[in-house]
């Protein structure tokens, strides 16, 4: 048996695998694998600035 999933056009079910719809031809936009880079940028710099700031806002530096 194999895996389906919703299509969201026509909310028909639709084999997995499958690059389109075959109901209404909706391509599925192809999902990535991992974590980008920009992804581990953000984190760096939400590290790197926003959790000094807010020890200093919460009063955990003098």
């Amino acid at each position: 048996m194999s895996e389906t999933r919703e299509c969201p056009a026509c909310a028909m079910p639709t084999d997995a695998e499958a690059p389109e719809c075959e109901v209404c031809g909706y391509e599925f936009p192809e999902s990535k694998a991992g974590v980008t880079a920009m992804t581990w940028l953000f984190i760096g710099l939400m590290v790197l600035f926003a959790v000094p700031l807010l020890a200093w806002l919460a009063g955990w530096f003098g």
